[in-house]
């Protein structure tokens, strides 16, 4: 944001950062009502976010801001309860405040109405009377709807708390009302004054030139609907002098919130019927607001459905500019400063030794350079390490609304949130790890009733876990519903051509079918998943990052995925070893030792060596990449372990440890297998960063394709 005041890009980015604590703190006080610290900070973040708004010139989220932050305070100092109604409405205005954060400024007025439209809702925990603002379930441009408002109205009571009250009030005047000094006209303007008002009137209008028109009589009958926060007995006290001899009758109807537009169509049905009796008007206008009121839920479950499929991808694809900035812990920046000042004192001996042409000194500078290098990277990369559970609460917030709309009992747990993760990795991680949650809670997870014909618990539970193992970050999605069942995964497979009919996989094997493109066992689509359009980019997303993805199920008990990710896609640690002319790379956390071979005879794309007492398959990688020269009879054999699995690369010479500098394959080479990336050498050369994990998979491949043929296997002497 070049062109932003950075006061105001502070301002943005310290906002973002507040309404994530803000969700987190919502999404924790749902399970621990009673935590009233946390309830404080909640409070606290609004209440920051208030006064910024204000300050910085954001005015509608400050005007916004102001009725949530009172709401949050009647909590916070026990007027209200914490209860599952208003915390969902909280959230609800953090992501509307994400909304107009992230607007133009010159554009705020734009969201206007849907700000009226959530603090309407609002209005409801506010002390004070009410007033006008668009329906929440409504779209912009519809009527207004009936709210209590923030104080800025004077009513003819005292307000109650809590929602308005929808009441029906039916005057029939007495006709020679007018002459006891009564007139209805001031009866209904002072009913007005107490909210909200439409009137219906009934019968013929008089005609003023008429000789049977009487100036000193009413003519007509009045229904009236009212919103009003007032007790009933307010409502009687303004028909008080009228009683004795007018037909006045009074009907509570509902609580709560309806459209302006929604009490016209209430009234109009009972037009033509102003000769029924109040006990067959009132029956009739209540079958009309129960019709009405149906209809209304039918809207909001079809909007909250449309919200939760389609408007999310565009927070998630916001996601990267929203991370653009990055807080970093002053003890790293001051390591990282020390660092460059001792580079600043290495480069100066350096200019010394070269002009003195002392080849000791430089030597010495040199292991000097190459320890601060090592230190420098590691600070460097520390950086932009970021916790996990950065993004954990996101999935918390997903897992709640997904459960409620798909009408689920779900537990969400989370393990490891400290654990680091590059952030690069964390943006791109985002997406698959939300398909892969929608996948358990729509797929995995049953309904209460059925885990509880299944003798299983009504709620269901997901947990997501990172930790570090190696290199690497292992994050593990577990769910605890129906699993996945094999045997339909075989016949979908066979049916789509992935499986021969006569062969006989392994369950691995065939679970690892379900990322095939298009593959899916889903008997409908849903609005969550289904379509089969999702694993198979989750596979390729995570292959991307250099990571691998696993899936594991028992049926009846649930089901497991594991995703295996680099630390950072920045630079790694490996060993540099030479086939023919070609240089590769092999990555370090891969690396558990060397061997050696002497070769006799054809050598094999894949074939078997003794190591440790057990045999273990060896690729040559002069056969795999078709690397030209002649193949030496003795070769060097990098073992190297990964998905659990060891597997060997014969290869010409080690040259040693190297650091590689990681730069991504180029669009048209995205096709090549087993290949990670590339990274230049000292000498200007360029090495083949190897995909170990890759090469994997095909030895495993190679080898199950041996067992089913029955070709045996080749031992190489050693």
């Amino acid at each position: 944001m070049p062109d932003v005041d950075p006061s105001i890009a502070l301002y943005i980015e310290e906002t973002r950062e507040l309404l994530g604590e803000l969700e987190q703190g919502l999404l924790e006080l749902e399970t621990n009502p009673a935590d009233t610290a946390r309830l404080d900070a909640c409070f606290r973040a609004m209440h920051t976010i208030k006064g910024g708004g204000a300050m910085f010139g954001f005015e509608e989220i400050s005007r916004f801001t102001h009725d949530v932050e009172t709401v949050l305070d009647r909590v916070r100092t026990g007027d209200l309860p914490v209860s599952r109604e208003l915390l969902s409405l909280t959230l609800a205005a953090k992501d509307h405040i994400l909304t107009l954060l992230e607007a133009p400024r010159d554009q705020q007025d734009a969201h206007r109405n849907a700000s009226d439209r959530l603090l309407a809702s609002f209005a409801a925990y506010l002390p004070g009377g009410a007033a006008t603002a668009p329906d929440l379930a409504g779209d912009a441009g519809e009527p207004p709807i009936l709210r209590p408002a923030s104080g800025e109205h004077e009513y003819a009571c005292p307000a109650l708390p809590g929602p308005p009250s929808i009441y029906w009030v039916r005057l029939r005047p007495n006709p020679d009302m007018l002459l006891t000094g009564n007139d209805p006209v001031r009866l209904l303007a002072e009913l007005d004054t107490m909210g909200e008002m439409h009137v219906l009137r009934h019968g013929p209008k008089p005609v003023l030139d008429n000789d049977d028109f009487d100036p000193e009589r009413v003519y007509g009958l009045f229904d009236m609907l009212i919103a009003t926060p007032c007790a009933v007995d307010n409502l009687r006290d303004v028909f008080i002098f009228v009683e004795g001899d007018s037909e006045v009758g009074i009907h509570h109807l509902h609580t709560g919130i309806l459209r302006a537009a929604d009490l016209d169509e209430l009234l109009a049905a009972l037009k033509g019927h102003d000769d029924e009796d109040l006990e067959v008007a009132g029956n009739r206008l209540e079958a009309a607001l129960a019709a009405k009121l149906a209809l209304i839920e039918s809207a909001k479950q079809k909007s909250q459905t449309k919200k939760g499929s389609e408007p999310r991808a565009a927070p998630q694809a916001k996601a990267p500019a929203a991370a653009a900035t990055l807080r970093v812990d002053a003890a790293r920046l001051d390591s990282l400063v020390s660092m460059v000042g001792e580079l600043v004192i290495l480069q100066s001996r350096l200019r010394q030794a070269a002009k003195a042409r002392d080849l000791d000194a430089v030597t010495e500078v040199d292991e000097d350079l190459e320890r601060l290098t090592d230190n420098l990277r590691d600070v460097a990369l520390g950086l932009r390490m970021l916790p996990i559970g950065s993004v954990f609460s996101q999935f918390t917030r997903l897992t709640r609304d997904l459960a409620a709309n798909l009408g689920k009992d779900v537990e969400f747990v989370a393990h490891g949130g400290e654990t680091e993760l590059d952030k690069t990795v964390i943006d791109r991680i985002k997406d698959p790890l939300v398909h892969l949650l929608r996948n358990s809670l729509d797929h995995g997870l049953e309904r209460p009733e059925e885990r509880q014909a299944a003798g299983k618990s009504p709620q269901g539970r997901v947990t997501l876990s990172a930790n570090h193992s190696g290199g690497n970050v292992v994050i593990v999605i577990a769910d605890d519903g129906r699993g996945i069942d094999v045997a339909a995964v075989r016949r979908k497979a066979v049916e789509r051509g992935l499986v021969a009919p006569e062969a006989e996989p392994s369950e691995k094997e065939l679970l690892d079918c379900i990322f095939a493109p298009g593959f899916s066992t889903a008997a409908k689509v849903s609005d969550v998943s289904g379509r089969g359009v999702g694993m198979d980019v989750v596979k390729k997303n995570i292959e991307a990052l250099r990571g691998t993805v696993e899936l594991a199920s028992v049926l009846g008990q649930g089901a497991t995925v594991t995703i295996r990710l680099p630390l950072t896609l920045a630079i790694i640690d490996g060993f540099n070893v030479m086939v023919g002319g070609d240089s590769f790379i092999v990555p370090l956390a891969n690396l558990r030792g060397f061997q050696e071979r002497f070769v006799e005879g054809q050598v094999r794309t894949v074939d078997t060596i003794e190591r440790m007492g057990s045999m273990a398959p060896v690729v040559s990688l002069r056969r795999l990449f078709d690397v030209p020269g002649d193949q030496p009879g003795y070769e060097r054999v990098v073992i190297t372990e990964a998905e659990g699995e060891t597997v060997g690369f014969c290869v010409d010479k080690v040259i040693g440890r190297q650091q590689a500098v990681i730069k991504s394959l180029d669009d048209c080479y995205r096709h090549l297998k087993w290949i990670s990336g590339t990274t230049i050498n000292g000498d200007g050369s360029i090495s083949l960063i190897l995909d170990v994990p890759q090469l994997v998979r095909f030895v495993r491949g190679r080898e199950d394709s041996r067992l089913h043929t029955g070709e045996p296997f080749r031992t190489v002497s050693q």
